[in-house]
């Protein structure tokens, strides 16, 4: 098995940089000879910052796999939102649905740093909001 990182769609050439303009269209083809693959699983990695709509990776990921049987969304930067905002709905695929679903990324912050281990926190408390397929997939 290869795991493969492929870059985010650079749509703009990095200024004194040796970045071709037509960046945009060299990024995507790159991805999409990956993600067109069907015995690629895609992770689709999305921002928990931006709007989960307008995500250039989900568009990519459902168009090359319409039955949703290799993507699973990852939402990162969970840490980083604002006070009183949370992922909850993207998590649950309420904003955007995805056949195997998600799964949240969160950094510890400094101030968890600074208070030491806090192995407590990795033990997840409650899974009873997640469904798994009844069906089996593959």
């Amino acid at each position: 098995m290869s795991l493969i990182d492929l870059p985010g769609i650079t749509r703009i050439p990095l200024k004194g940089s040796d970045q071709p303009q037509n960046i945009e269209e060299i990024t995507k083809r790159m991805a999409l000879k990956y993600v067109t693959d069907k015995r690629t699983i895609i992770l689709c990695v999305i921002p928990a910052n931006i709007d989960i709509t307008t995500s250039e990776a989900l568009q990519m990921a459902q168009t090359t796999d319409a039955k949703g049987l290799r993507t699973i969304g990852v939402i990162t930067k969970i840490d980083i939102m604002d006070k009183g905002t949370n992922a909850k709905k993207a998590l649950l695929g309420q904003e955007v649905s995805l056949r195997l679903g998600y799964v949240g990324v969160k950094l510890r912050s400094q101030q968890d740093i600074k208070s030491g281990p806090m192995y407590s926190a990795l033990i997840p408390v409650s899974y009873t909001h997640l469904t798994l397929p009844t069906k089996r997939i593959v």
